[in-house]
């Protein structure tokens, strides 16, 4: 009788051996080397934007300009040109040694659609641009900001935004007037 019950829980421990095993082996499969875990690669890292690059690209320069302006000049009708998806259109007037670069929201935009003036900038020197925006309905004097290359260049690279600025001059189109 005692061969019997031994028998019978030798069986049992078998039986349960046998129903615990696969689900141990599918919840932890052997490591080979095509399961081991792979760290996820980072992406190439994007150069940081310096002002030799906005040298050897004026429309890098007015990207960069606008991204300032946009971002950080506390200039608030120059939201109007905020909209990355649409892009900006760059009005170049050389008027007596002062060359004004107006601009206007949307890449793509017909003179028809052009009723309000524009916000705009120039170059103060070779160093500095002037920021101005008209205050709409007022007869106040127009807002301005001044920045210098170099704030603007640090300041996108503080923002972690040179790639987003360097994809900006695809949708910028330059209008020069003589």
């Amino acid at each position: 009788m005692k061969k019997i019950i031994s028998l019978v829980l030798l069986l049992l421990l078998v039986c349960a051996g046998l129903l615990v095993v696969p689900h141990l082996t599918a919840a932890r499969p052997a490591q080979t080397a095509t399961t081991t875990a792979k760290r996820p690669s980072k992406k190439p890292a994007v150069p940081k934007l310096t002002r030799n690059d906005l040298q050897h690209s004026k429309a890098l320069t007015y990207s960069s300009i606008i991204y300032f302006a946009v971002k950080h000049s506390q200039l608030q009708r120059w939201q109007e040109v905020s909209d990355f998806k649409l892009g900006w259109q760059v009005e170049i007037y050389p008027r007596n040694g002062q060359t004004k670069y107006l601009v206007w929201p949307d890449q793509h935009i017909q003179d028809s659609a052009k009723n309000l003036a524009p916000n705009w900038f120039r170059f103060k020197d070779s160093q500095h641009v002037l920021y101005d925006s008209m205050i709409v309905h007022s007869f106040r004097k127009d807002q301005t900001k001044t920045a210098s290359l170099t704030e603007i260049v640090k300041q996108i690279n503080i923002d972690h935004a040179a790639a987003k600025v360097r994809a900006m001059p695809q949708r910028l189109s330059v209008v020069t007037h003589k």
